[in-house]
């Protein structure tokens, strides 16, 4: 047996699409196109067919947006899904408590000059984005964030207390973000990592696998819209189809993610991006994040019963971003391609139909009828 979609023909949609976006920062702003439920009938139906064919034209004028002719724009050792005791290593806390609080400002400022490394040419050339992104703010709150982690690693607080110790302000940095646009999160969530980054390198490599523990609960949440997931679910009945499947889904969503790398993996052995080939550590630990995001904002689709996640915040992110950092659109669709039938074998049918048409629907919008 094999996906109902696998091999399915997809139409030409000539019609004009409504002109969803004019400029960036409008992408939170606009209605979506796909704003109703998802039909409860089967996911190859017209309904579901004339979903998927919206959403990719739609997905076309965003990519030629985002890409049209513009002026020119070492393993770490961490074994982040390694069982740790936090009290380990307990000698250097102290120190590297002091040394991380000392140095959270500087790594904010050169996390700031990478971020403008890549995107500069690309806000250069939004001179209304490059106005309203203020730089001190973004260092501000990602340093904050920073600050109350590393305070609660002090505080010998497990990592899984973050969710209840900053979790709000979390949340609410977040939000503050995507409510203006989508680049305004991209930038957010560079910011986070390449600070993460920086502060892993200061501290002793044998207590890495530890402090990235707090980092990754932190980005979790800053990065993915988990919380908006958990939200959601609570508006829906104990019998909800959709809260069901994404019940199932969310028990899985890192083994999943695994079983999706490791296969992209092994059909692209030699592939790097930005920052490194496949096997690194660090590369390792944002392909199996990335993963889990889209497997996420499946989740938010399901339970909103419409495309509205992935056309405000997951698509843009992706089309800003990824060119940027050398992630190739064919590893993302071989990623998509993997995870679709990750789903297939590991969900029960009942499940896997609920989710369906999204991960139909987004795999066509990454393909090369849009992204090239």
């Amino acid at each position: 047996m094999k996906p109902e979609y696998e091999g399915s023909p997809v139409c030409d949609w000539n019609q004009d699409a409504s002109k969803i976006l004019t400029i960036l920062d409008q992408t939170s702003c606009s209605g979506s196109i796909i704003s109703g439920e998802c039909p409860d009938e089967n996911p190859s139906s017209k309904s579901s067919e004339m979903m998927t064919l919206m959403a990719v034209e739609w997905a076309k004028q965003y990519y030629s947006m985002i890409w049209s002719p513009n002026p020119s724009h070492s393993s770490t050792g961490i074994e982040p899904d390694q069982p740790v005791d936090i009290t380990e290593f307990d000698e250097q806390r102290s120190r590297i408590v002091s040394q991380l609080f000392q140095m959270l400002n500087i790594a904010g400022e050169i996390a700031w000059n990478k971020i403008d490394a890549v995107l500069g040419s690309y806000l250069q050339s939004h001179q209304n984005l490059l106005e309203l992104i203020k730089p001190k703010e973004i260092i501000q709150d990602t340093c904050h964030l920073y600050r109350e982690t590393i305070e609660a690693y002090a505080q010998y607080e497990y990592p899984s207390r973050l969710a209840v110790l900053v979790g709000r302000e979390i949340i609410s940095i977040r939000r503050k973000y995507s409510n203006r646009s989508a680049v305004f999160l991209a930038v957010l969530a560079m910011e986070f990592n390449y600070v993460g980054k920086i502060l892993l390198d200061w501290i002793p490599l044998k207590s890495r696998s530890i402090f990235l523990l707090y980092f990754k609960a932190v980005e979790d949440y800053l990065h993915a819209p988990i919380a908006e997931v958990h939200a959601l679910a609570a508006t829906h009945k104990a019998d909800s189809e959709a809260l069901i499947a994404v019940q199932q889904l969310l028990s899985q969503t890192t083994t999943i993610a695994h079983n999706v790398y490791n296969r992209v993996c092994h059909l692209h052995p030699g592939y790097r991006s930005i920052s490194g080939n496949l096997a690194n550590s660090m590369v390792h630990y944002s392909s199996i994040r990335d993963v889990e995001l889209f497997q996420i904002y499946l989740c938010l689709c399901a339970l909103e019963g419409s495309l509205r996640p992935v056309q405000e915040e997951l698509f843009p992110m992706c089309v800003i971003l990824y060119p940027r950092l050398n992630v190739s659109w064919e590893l993302v669709q071989d990623m998509l391609n993997s995870l679709l039938w990750e789903l297939y074998y590991s969900l029960s049918p009942e499940n896997y139909k609920v989710f369906l048409p999204y991960i139909h629907t987004i795999t066509e919008i990454f393909s090369d009828r849009v992204v090239y």
